[in-house]
């Protein structure tokens, strides 16, 4: 039998995603005699009706049997035959997502008087299932297109889930989900944003058929979280031809206007979403097509405030703010005549939020035996934004009231920024049987493609302050409010986050007696790249316009400094623009047995082992002024670090007990370890953030105290965003950044110990009840902490006998650092260095207890 194993795990490995799951239904059971004998033999053929798929297998040891791969959904129609029995029929079997049916017949000794029997129900895989042990929540096309969604989101569905809290499901946040759609990875890997790519819609949903969130799936085929398993499958073609126009709509009339007696105006808001889908038969029962395009547009008020003057005076009106048409009018010509720079208008413009899905699919039965599935879909589209709050190129300074958006400023439209929202994938799927094995080969790619542009030509981005009355800042008094601001967006130039994803599955599943086999190999490689380079087409900020303005004066003494100064420039040859880049690698291997112990109950174990892995990151790179620091307790910081190889075990068992023998009850649970991933930003932030590749010099002429001395700007402005750059590129290790980020020596992907208990029963008209317990515990959770703080003291003040820890006032942080034109560290002016260890703790836990009650209906409502 061993022999046997190793051959199959290496067969798979000639044939072989990270993280793959499971797109397919199947059928399992045994036909037996009504004298409960064991039909060894007997035929089973099952008929997808809508495409004419057909699966046919016979029954082995025991009257076992088992079709794995089938598509999901149904009608089905089952037949069941043995020579000397009379043949069974069974209509209207619907299969779920990542779930067996069984069927378990008695065929009556044929009698020459008696014809076939049928038996006509409609039957559902679902709650009351052999298969089931953990906790799962199905959504099928019924759902999917009667449930309420606001966003058009796959997100609102999920919601249907009893343990979900919006995006977090079972206790993990969304980031700790794992989304695959066909099997391809759907899940926004870089780590920035939402849970999901493109904006959170990566696909239509009427592009979907069906969706499986699996907070415990004992099934050692799922992996990739901590939080939850969400498989969700295409629509495919069937042997009619279908055809859909739909639009959706909304605004701010769908909006409530009061709250209790408080009424409000209500802001001018639509969204329209238009599609069209269609799929049918290319060659009936033989070779199908799906189509789904779709566009969705939606304006989006980016300035929702209005210059002062012929729009009312400052503070007449919560949307009238401080600066007056007047003077931003001046500004923006002023800026057009000296430095032929376009600002763009101010204010009462709306840009749109646009994307455009396509989908396509095809379905082909080469054969009884084999099946082959090929999906394509992509989305395109991004989303405008207003220049972000951060107020300064050193931080936020004090005495410095506000930020750019609020009421006291008003930016142009040029300062704003566009994230793009694209993302690109394919997935193909070969299903074959070979006698009493069954094979899935799978191979994805993913791509996503967040890209950041500015409007603006390339030129500084630059703050204007003034105080509340607009009288010019002196020294020792506040910086002021911010007044208006444009420029090159300072978080955008060079701004690209890329990820590729190649991802290749093979699982092998097969019976024996009372055992079904399934065992497998996974193969995965993403390629990320990452551009983020803040002020690198240089940030000032002046105390007044007039100080901005000083900057043409003729007289080189009358020109007059920023406030304070930052410039972000790689560390390459010639300063040509540096990126963060790596490669992730996984292979895992995995095996399960699920043993039918009689036909109440049944008991599943299973190993998985999973081997990530970092061929080539030649940015990270260790700093070595930053290793030679010693921080609290002597801890050292290698910006070099990266998780080893090891082995990531991952056992499971599960088991459903059929209490009475007819489905009426059951109970069911299992408990195993899941390992998660961790998102691909904190990889490039600890490549692009530490002072290797590049570096950012900001200047602040202001102490924490508002006086002036503070490191002063290296220059008046200038519109040459390299102006204040060094004259050679400063050799890397020299210069220590501001922060740093580095992974622990000992860093560990996350894992998860998970556990369920559950009860099902049938109850009175048609109502089904359901109790279940979950149990997380972090194993190795992902956490961030500062090795720069000092020991906390305990807290010890009577009638408080909690003694948590206490950190002083005042951030204790034993180094500080700021850099001068010259690109040398020196010590007046100096702000707090900030380092940041990526560790694990073990401490977390997730409890949870579900009673359910429901009501199937077989039409009318979901």
């Amino acid at each position: 039998m061993l022999k046997r194993i190793l051959f199959l795990f290496a067969l798979a490995f000639m044939a072989s995603t990270l993280f793959a799951q499971i797109t397919t239904s199947a059928l399992t059971g045994t036909i037996r005699g009504v004298s409960d004998e064991p039909l060894i033999g007997a035929t089973i053929v099952a008929t997808h009706q809508p495409s004419g798929t057909k699966y046919a297998t016979t029954t082995r040891g025991g009257g076992a049997f088992q079709i794995a791969n089938m598509r999901v959904g149904g009608p089905y129609l089952i037949e069941v035959t043995f020579v000397g029995y009379d043949p069974e029929k069974f209509e209207n079997i619907f299969l779920q997502l990542a779930e067996s049916f069984v069927l378990t017949p008695s065929l009556k000794k044929t009698n020459a008087t008696l014809e076939n029997v049928i038996v006509s129900t409609a039957r559902r895989g679902g709650t009351f299932n052999a298969n089931r042990t953990g906790a799962v929540t199905n959504i099928g096309l019924r759902q999917i297109t009667q449930l309420p969604s606001i966003s058009r989101s796959l997100n609102d569905l999920t919601r249907a889930t009893p343990q979900s809290n919006g995006a977090s499901i079972g206790g993990g946040n969304s980031r700790q989900n794992n989304f695959t759609i066909d099997g391809a990875d759907f899940n926004n890997s870089f780590g920035i944003g939402g849970n999901l790519p493109a904006g959170g819609a990566p696909i239509s949903l009427d592009a979907i058929d069906e969706i499986s969130v699996n907070i415990t799936p004992y099934d050692i085929r799922q992996s990739g979280f901590i939080g939850s398993a969400i498989n969700a499958v295409t629509r495919s073609g069937t042997n009619t031809f279908q055809a859909s126009v739909y639009q959706y709509f909304r605004n701010e009339r769908h909006r409530g206007r009061r709250v209790e007696k408080t009424y409000f105006v209500r802001p001018p808001e639509e969204f329209k979403q238009t599609g069209v889908r269609i799929g049918g038969p290319i060659i009936k029962n033989k070779l199908f097509f799906f189509l789904n395009f779709e566009t969705e547009k939606q304006p989006k008020t980016i300035q929702t405030r209005f210059a002062s003057g012929a729009a009312g005076a400052y503070g007449s009106s919560t949307n009238i703010v401080r600066p007056s048409a007047d003077s931003l009018n001046y500004i923006s010509q002023y800026l057009l005549d000296n430095y032929e720079y376009i600002t763009g208008p101010y204010d009462n413009y709306t840009p749109d939020i646009e994307r455009k899905k396509v989908m396509g699919r095809i379905d082909w039965n080469i054969s009884n035996k084999h099946r082959l599935t090929l999906r394509y879909s992509q989305v395109e589209g991004g989303e405008p934004n207003p220049p972000s709050t951060s107020v300064g190129g050193a931080g936020t300074v004090a005495g410095a009231t506000g930020t750019r958006n609020d009421i006291t400023a008003l930016w142009y439209k040029n300062a704003n920024y566009f994230q793009g929202a694209n993302f690109y994938s394919f997935a193909g799927e070969l299903n074959s049987n070979f006698g009493k094995f069954s094979n899935t080969f799978r191979g994805t790619y993913t791509y996503q493609n967040d890209s950041r542009e500015s409007e603006s030509t390339i030129f500084p981005f630059v703050d204007i302050m003034s105080s509340g009355n607009g009288v010019a800042v002196q020294a020792g008094s506040n910086v002021g409010v911010p007044y208006t601001s444009f420029g090159y967006e300072p978080f955008s130039f060079g701004n690209l986050r890329k990820v590729k994803m190649y991802s290749f599955v093979d699982n092998i599943s097969w019976k024996t007696n009372k055992h079904s086999w399934t065992a497998g190999v996974q193969f995965d490689e993403s390629q990320t790249i990452n551009g983020f380079q803040r002020f690198a087409t240089s940030y000032y900020r002046f105390a007044t316009w007039a100080d901005f303005a000083s900057a043409l004066n003729p007289n080189p003494a009358l020109r007059k400094l920023p406030t304070d100064f930052a410039l972000t420039y790689s560390l390459s040859k010639n300063f040509a623009p540096a990126f963060s880049a790596f490669k992730f690698r996984q292979f895992s291997a995995y095996i399960q047995d699920e043993i039918t112990i009689n036909r109440n109950f049944r008991f599943t174990f299973g190993l998985r082992v999973d081997l990530p892995t970092y061929p080539g990151v030649p940015q990270i790179i260790t700093h070595p002024l930053v290793l030679a620091m010693n921080f609290n307790g002597g801890e050292k910081v290698n910006t070099g670090n990266l998780p080893e190889k090891r082995l990531m075990w991952s056992p499971r068992i599960g088991f459903n007990w059929d209490v009475y023998g007819d489905r009426s009850m059951q109970i069911r649970g299992g408990s195993g370890i899941f390992t998660g991933k961790i998102p691909f930003v904190w990889i490039v932030s600890q490549s692009g953030d530490n002072g290797m590749i590049q570096i950012t010099q900001a200047w602040n002429m202001y102490t924490s105290t508002g006086s002036l001395t503070g490191a002063p700007p290296p220059g008046p402005f200038s519109a040459n965003p390299f102006t204040y750059r060094p004259t050679s590129v400063p050799v890397a290790g020299t210069i220590v950044p501001g922060a740093v980020t580095a992974m622990a020596e000992d860093f560990r992907n996350p894992q998860s110990w998970k556990t369920s208990l559950a009860m099902d029963t049938k109850l009175p008209w048609g109502l089904i009840a359901g109790l279940e317990a979950i149990f997380n515990k972090d194993l190795n959770i992902a956490t961030f902490r500062s090795p720069n703080y000092i020991a906390p003291q305990n807290l010890n003040v009577a009638g408080y006998p909690d003694n948590r820890p206490i950190y002083g006032a005042t951030v204790p942080t034993r180094f500080i650092n700021t850099i001068n034109a010259a690109g040398v560290p020196v010590a007046g002016g100096a702000t707090a260095f900030v380092p940041v260890i990526i560790d694990n703790a073990k401490r977390g836990y997730y409890f949870s207890f579900t009673a359910k009650l429901e009501k199937p209906f077989s039409k009318g409502l979901i």
